[in-house]
Order: structure tokens, then sequence, then C-alpha cells
């Protein structure tokens, strides 16, 4: 007698392109108030946070409508090491960019709520774990911005009214968003890189489950180096009396609009033929830093299908 099982799963990776970096949220995170990490990163496309970046707490508060995304972040007001400075406010002007069209946020330098700071910068006496009050910025963008913050490509300026004196230009990162709450927003990938999983089981013997990893991610590729990605696919089988066989396509192609990029997958075929309560079986997502080189900028995904099949002995 044989038993036969088929696994479908969307491997979903995503590419920034060399000016960005960063993933995209997986599953449309549903209308409410989250919470989520925030980072001002260099204008210049390296992906490295900007000098600034120290002077602003780390967690931002996301209020999501149909239409709208509220964006709230916080700046130390003033600056320990110069207190006499900015005393309108720690940055001033500040705009952020969404397809072109430009959203002033607006600045409340009165509640001025403690926040606590998670970076060192000695150049403005901030120190990891102090307590300092703020100045609150809130800028209302589209909704679909969701995914830029995500992605790290919100362009945002700013004059920074402490030592610079001048207005600085950042790419703005807002990620892992949780639910205010403490649910966790799905960690889709729809330009990011996930995969889903379902089994069908049928009520006999043998039984068995497979799970693909919810979720694997690139993040940024490099044009230096091969980029790789190690992932384990979960096995447990109980009254086995046979084979399992776990196979993935080699290689395929991750697609910008007409533009494509080259993946491989080590996984191959992999079997397991004995009662286990978990076994992991391993494989590597990899991109070829030669084929990076040559890509065009912009967000990549593909899709790859697992297939298990059961023999019994």
């Amino acid at each position: 007698m044989k038993l036969k099982k088929i696994l479908s799963g969307a491997l979903v990776a995503a590419m920034m392109g060399t000016m960005m970096c960063g993933t995209a949220f997986a599953a449309e995170p549903a209308d409410g108030d989250y919470t989520g990490e925030i980072h001002f990163l260099n204008a210049n496309g390296s992906g490295n946070n900007s000098m600034c970046d120290p002077i602003f707490v780390h967690e931002a508060d996301v209020k999501l409508t149909a239409d709208a995304a509220e964006l709230t972040f916080y700046v130390a007001y003033p600056i320990p090491a110069f207190p006499d400075q900015g005393t309108d406010g720690t940055v001033l002007d500040v705009v952020f960019t969404v397809d072109g069209t430009e959203y002033e946020a607006e600045s409340d330098i009165t509640t001025k709520p403690e926040k606590e700071f998670d970076t060192t910068a000695a150049l403005f006496g901030v120190n990891a774990g102090d307590v300092l009050p703020t100045q609150v910025l809130t800028v209302t963008l589209p909704r679909d911005a969701v995914d830029d913050l995500e992605a790290g490509t919100v362009a945002a300026s700013a004059y920074v009214n402490v030592v610079m004196n001048s207005t600085q230009n950042f790419f703005v990162k807002v990620s892992d968003l949780q639910s205010v709450g403490g649910t966790e927003t799905p960690d889709e990938d729809t330009q990011d890189m996930q995969i889903t999983a379902d089994v069908e089981e049928k009520i006999s013997a043998p039984s068995y489950t497979v799970t693909v990893p919810s979720s694997v991610s690139l993040g940024t590729l490099s044009a230096d180096q091969d980029n790789a990605m190690v992932y384990a696919v979960d096995v447990k089988a109980s009254d086995l009396n046979g084979t399992l066989a776990v196979t993935a396509p080699g290689a395929g192609n991750l697609v910008n609009g007409e533009n494509t990029l080259a993946f491989a997958n080590s996984f191959g075929t992999q079997t397991v033929n004995a009662d286990t309560a978990g076994t992991k079986l391993s494989g590597k997502i990899s991109v070829s830093a030669e084929d990076v080189a040559a890509a065009a900028a912009g967000n990549y995904s593909g899709t790859t299908t697992f297939s298990i099949t059961y023999a019994a002995n």
C-alpha cells in the first residue's frame, strides 16, 4: 500500500536595491494601534544608521486606519550635551516623502514624555539606558506607506537644531510591528521571504506532519559576496513503516516586473524512514553576488513548491 501527500509552500524573497535595506510586512496588518522599531538611516543608501539616529527613541507608535498610517516618534529634548540649544525643538521642519508627495510632521515640545534610549552617543551626551524627556513628532502618511517604512525606503528631511544647525536627509525604517497589547503582526513576506505550507491529512496510519518555516529573510543582498540563508523543515512522524520524502527544486527566479534574479535552493530531496518526535531537514537559499551586481534595483519576489511523498515498506 502506498500513501501520498503533497505539501505546497510559497517561498517569497525580497531584494531591496542598492539604495535601501529591509524587509516588507508579510501579511497586511489589521487596523489598530501598534508599536514598531524605528531607525533613521543614512541618505546615501548604505543602509547604515545615521549619526543622528542615537538621539531618537527607537520605539515608535503606529496607528493604522483604512486610509492612513499615523506615525509618532520621539527625539531627545533637550540634547543632554547641549541643554541650551534647540529650545524651540531638537529637530524642526520634519518632512517625509512618499511617492513624490511631502508630508510634514507636527511637533509637540510641551508634553515632553520621558522615554528610554538604547544607544550611546558621546557627541550628544546620550547613554544607553538613559531616560530622557522628548520632543514628540507625528506624521500622517498613506496606509500603503507601511510597506515602504518596513523596507526603509521612505525619505525624510529635518533641520537638526542642535550642533549641526543644518538640514539633514534620511531614510526612515519602521520594522517589527506589534499590536498594542502584545500581539505581533504576521510575519508576511509578499516582498520578503516567506514560506507557508498546508499539509492535508487523512485519518489513516501512518501519521506525520511536515512544517516549512513561516518566514525566511535574506534582507539586503550584497554585490560583494554571495548571499545565503539556511532554513530548516521540521518533520514529525509516528507508525511510519515506510519512507517519507521531501523535495524542493534546486533553483528558481525572483521577479521584479520584467527583471529577474536567480536563486538556488540546496534542499534537494531528503528522506525520513523512522518514527521521530522532531527531525530538522536543512536547506539553504542563496543568491550570487555576481547576479546581484547585474540586477536592476527593486523589490524581487519568487515562489518555490515543496512536495512530500510517502511510500510504505
